[in-house]
C-alpha cells in the first residue's frame, strides 16, 4: 500500500510539474488586407432663381446669373448639363439663352462654384396684356441642372 501511495505521490508531483511548466511564448504574424468599397458621388447646391429684367423693343440685350456649388469625390470627372440652352419662355414669348461656366472638372472634395448665365437677346418684342407681366405661371420657366459622374 506504501508503494502504491509513493508511486501515486510521485505520478501526481511529476504531473503537476508538468502543468506548471513554464510556456513558451512565440509570435506568429498573420497577415490580412482591409479592404475599402468607395462609393463616389457628387452634390449639388439648389441654384437661386435667374431673374431677366427686360423692356419690349430693348435696345441692349439683357443678362442675369447665378451660381451654385458642385462637390465631388476626390478626382471623380464630372460634367453638368442644362435640359435646354436655348428657350423661349411660354408666358412673355421672350427668347433667352443659358451656359454654364465650368461644364466638365474633376471633383477636388471640396466645394466648386459654377456660374449659369443668362442672355436675352436685344429687339425683342414678348407677349402681355398689361402694363407689366412676369413668367410666374408659365409652363417652362423651370430649368434642370444634371450632374453626371
Amino acid at each position: 500500500m506504501k508503494k502504491l501511495l509513493s508511486i501515486v505521490a510521485l505520478s501526481m508531483l511529476a504531473l503537476s510539474g508538468l502543468l506548471t511548466a513554464p510556456a513558451h511564448a512565440a509570435a506568429v504574424p498573420a497577415n490580412f488586407n482591409v479592404l475599402i468599397n468607395l462609393t463616389s458621388a457628387c452634390l449639388l447646391t439648389t441654384p437661386a432663381d435667374l431673374t431677366f429684367n427686360y423692356t419690349s423693343f430693348q435696345a441692349g440685350a439683357a443678362s442675369g446669373s447665378t451660381t451654385f456649388n458642385v462637390k465631388c469625390t476626390n478626382t471623380l470627372p464630372f460634367a453638368l448639363s442644362l435640359d435646354l440652352a436655348s428657350v423661349t419662355d411660354a408666358a412673355t414669348n421672350l427668347a433667352y439663352t443659358l451656359a454654364l461656366s465650368g461644364a466638365t472638372a474633376a471633383g477636388t472634395g471640396v466645394n466648386q462654384l459654377i456660374t449659369v448665365t443668362g442672355t436675352m437677346a436685344l429687339g425683342q418684342v414678348g407677349t402681355c396684356a398689361t402694363a407689366t407681366c412676369t413668367n410666374g405661371a408659365s409652363a417652362n420657366k423651370q430649368r434642370i441642372l444634371t450632374v453626371t459622374y
